[in-house]
């Protein structure tokens, strides 16, 4: 039976495998860097420097990072079911 890998170089086979968790980091740095320019906006429109800067990348990055741990724990289950239903776990 053919799969959706057949034909694909190794490399592109290694770069399809890891394309969910590239996304995964992605969220992560995606949310710091939106609390960090939200903050660098806020900043200069209240002329706080450099409080909400501060507070935007803490926020952005703790958001990014429940992001990622949420998906990476996602990705692992599914990788998990998917070595035991091809009988991989197994000793």
């Amino acid at each position: 039976m053919s799969g959706p890998d057949d034909g694909l170089s190794p490399l592109a086979k290694s770069y399809r495998a890891a394309a969910p968790w590239l996304s995964a980091v992605w969220q992560f740095t995606g949310s710091a860097l939106f609390g960090v320019a939200v903050g660098y906006g806020l900043d200069r429109w209240w002329g706080t420097q450099p409080w909400a800067l501060i507070i935007g990348g803490l926020v952005g990055s703790g958001v990014g990072f429940y992001a990622f741990i949420r998906s990476a724990t996602r990705l692992l289950d599914e990788q998990s079911k998917k070595s035991k239903s091809n009988g991989d776990g197994q000793k």
